[in-house]
């Protein structure tokens, strides 16, 4: 397994830091820490650049050398641009499985998902990101909806054995729209729209309790605890609250493509989740194996070699 934990060596990393420290990785894992500069006063002072990015440098060494080993290899590197899109090239070039990232905060703030470098990591990453708000994951909700996109966070709950000791839940919300006209506007439209509600309706929530049903089974094999639940209302208000409920530390949703955040996200569940999600969030998108034929190499990435300094 390959991680690539994005740090801006700030404090608000520290959730990450400490998850990327406890985590249970697999025998074998490569973690690199990489760090992105903004190019800030490049064009005024080149020296102010080189001396900033050997002090940032200094940072993830300490971090690396911090980080237990416990058969793993750990490296670190850095660049130089706009940090989303570098991100985002360097998961691609090393074929990561996994994007860590950290929260520039909580709530429904411009600041801390929509805007930042996190919600640009998430439009890009060719696999999956995990935005991280706790220090440990114990209790994960899976919002599923029955999607390819929820199939794929399934399968990452189920593989990794960085989720192998955690409590699941898995959440289905019905959220069917009941009709705009009213009786005493449309007679008859108002009736057969609210048969066509009802249908749809019980139709939803069939769909709902099959969904969490069969993921339930399949999930169950794992020695881990496993439930289930059917909520009826706004898809956005019900996953919220019942991660709230549940007391989750992470909530996973599916991504259903690969194309722009503001196409996919805006005004959708997904978006609500990660602006308003008071725990950790990951998105299940993609995989290492899209981008084997789409490699893209990064010669201005600077690599500390192996091993990490001790």
């Amino acid at each position: 397994m390959k991680v690539l934990f994005a740090t801006d060596g700030s404090r608000e990393d520290q959730h990450a830091r400490s998850f990327i420290a406890s985590a249970r990785w697999a025998a074998g894992t490569e973690i690199e820490l990489f760090g992105v500069m903004r190019m800030v006063g490049l064009e005024l002072s080149g020296a102010l650049i080189d001396r900033n990015l050997t002090d940032f440098e200094f940072q993830l060494d300490e971090l690396a050398v911090s980080l237990p080993q416990r058969d793993l290899t750990v490296t670190w590197g850095t660049a130089v641009g706009e940090p989303a899109e570098e991100i985002a090239a360097r998961a691609r070039a090393i074929e990561a499985d996994l994007i860590v990232v950290g929260s520039r905060g909580r709530g429904p703030l411009a600041t801390s998902i929509l805007g930042s470098v996190s919600a640009g990591v998430i439009d890009r990453a060719p696999c999956p990101v995990l935005v991280v708000r706790e220090d440990q994951i114990k209790r994960i909700m899976l919002a599923d909806d029955g999607s390819v996109g929820a199939a794929t966070a399934a399968a990452v709950l189920d593989d990794w054995p960085i989720f192998a000791d955690a409590t699941l839940q898995v959440v289905s919300v019905v959220d069917v729209g009941r009709p705009l006209a009213t009786f005493g506007e449309a007679p008859m439209i108002y009736i057969a729209g609210e048969h066509l509600y009802y249908d749809a309706l019980q139709e939803e929530r069939e769909r709902a309790q099959r969904t969490v049903g069969t993921r339930t089974k399949e999930l169950k094999p794992r020695l881990r605890a496993v439930s289930a639940s059917v909520r009826e209302g706004d898809a956005g208000d019900q996953i919220l609250a019942a991660a709230h409920d549940f007391a989750a530390d992470l909530i996973v949703v599916g991504s259903r493509g690969q194309t722009g955040l503001a196409r996919i996200f805006a005004g959708s569940v997904a978006r609500r989740v990660l602006l308003e999600a008071r725990c950790s969030v990951l998105v299940a998108r993609g995989s290492a194996q899209l981008v084997r034929d789409d490699r893209t190499d990064a010669p201005h990435v600077r690599m500390r070699p192996y091993p990490v300094r001790r």
